[in-house]
């Protein structure tokens, strides 16, 4: 195992031109503190700056959330189980079985880590180790964006568009349905009969921040517009950190009778000025991963968007080319291009989109 894991999410920094990643100690999923490595690179992978924040507490993290001020880590608190903890040593079962989730707290801690400590005035150097407590307890899975306001008073509001699902429902052993000891997929531990919101599902977070940095309100939200099954929210990564009219997420519409809440078959386009919600569906039998959002022009939504489609019947993966701003019309497929059989990958793993430039 090597002395330090990196996270599977990474962030791009636009308006700095930086890429942002996060890496902790490979021991600190068995012990209950955490030590997390923020580094950002220029566009040549050259180390602009590197922090380290030790937190003393058992976490999981998989996603985090960054602004101009700030790095943001929801702590999804974990702790040892024992005798997962001695079949994982034999060998019997994979290390992740050593886990179980804590849901020992009804809160949900937030992490909010000064991104440029020398830069605070004096006297706002508020003390990162206490998190934020979110009224609700939620366990965060990935995170479409995160932005700040600042007012003349020297408020700061933060935003953070997410999904997240409940304690109850997450199960390390059996994460998308994939029985390890099988080695089977079985979808149907996705889905429950009726508790929706013990689901995965998009959610708004708010956080009011004084002149110094201390906390008034912190608020947690479904989605006004969509609160059905959804995960992987993307939004342009030109508006990465900044506030942002659009956002995507894998989705379905839960009209099938076995299955309805997952896998995802839907791709969903939100307004959140207006609190609409546009959909584009694969069909029959077919199911989708991650979007990603390639930009193309000026505008938020000009580009493509960019998911993989698994065809069950004919056990292929298609790469599917959408245009963001006809989602909802008969006419949003761009392409539809067939993936050689022998790179078939149903549920896709994470990304962006780079330019060259």
């Amino acid at each position: 195992m090597p002395p330090r894991r990196l996270l599977s999410h990474y962030k791009v920094d636009s308006s700095r031109n930086r890429l942002l990643t996060v890496s902790c100690n490979a021991e600190d999923m068995l012990l209950p503190r955490s030590n997390f490595a923020f580094t950002e690179y220029d566009s040549n992978f050259n180390v602009v700056q590197k922090q380290i924040f030790r937190i003393p507490d058992h976490l999981m993290i998989h996603d985090w959330a960054f602004t101009d001020t700030h790095y943001i880590v929801f702590a999804n608190r974990i702790k040892l189980d024992v005798l997962g903890s001695m079949a994982a040593v034999y060998g019997i079962s994979p290390m992740i079985s050593a886990l179980r989730v804590n849901p020992s707290k009804s809160t949900s801690p937030i992490y909010l880590l000064p991104r440029f400590p020398d830069k605070l005035p004096k006297g706002e150097d508020r003390d990162w180790r206490v998190p934020v407590e979110a009224p609700s307890q939620l366990w965060l899975l990935h995170v479409g964006n995160a932005f700040e306001v600042k007012h003349a008073h020297g408020n700061l509001d933060i935003q953070i568009q997410a999904a997240a699902c409940s304690y109850q429902w997450f199960n390390f052993s059996k994460l998308f349905g994939y029985d390890w000891q099988k080695r089977k997929l079985d979808p149907s531990i996705m889905n429950v009969k009726g508790g929706n919101e013990l689901l995965p599902h998009l959610v708004q977070v708010s956080i009011k921040l004084d002149s110094d940095y201390n906390c008034q309100e912190c608020d947690v939200k479904p989605m006004k517009k969509w609160k059905k099954s959804s995960d992987f929210p993307a939004t342009n990564p030109a508006v990465s950190g900044k506030k942002n009219k659009y956002l995507y997420a894998a989705t379905t519409l839960g009209s099938r009778k076995t299955l309805p809440s997952f896998p995802f078959d839907t791709v969903v386009k939100l307004d959140l000025e207006s609190d609409s919600a546009q959909t584009w569906t694969a069909g029959s039998r077919r199911f989708i991963g991650e979007p990603i959002f390639v930009p193309k022009g000026h505008e938020e939504d000009d580009g493509y968007l960019l998911v993989v489609e698994y065809a069950v019947s004919m056990h292929r993966c298609y790469l599917v080319i959408l245009n963001p701003k006809r989602i909802g019309a008969d006419n949003a497929l761009v392409a539809r291009l067939e993936i050689p059989s022998h790179l078939n990958f149903p549920l896709g793993f994470h990304g962006f989109w780079a330019a060259k430039n």
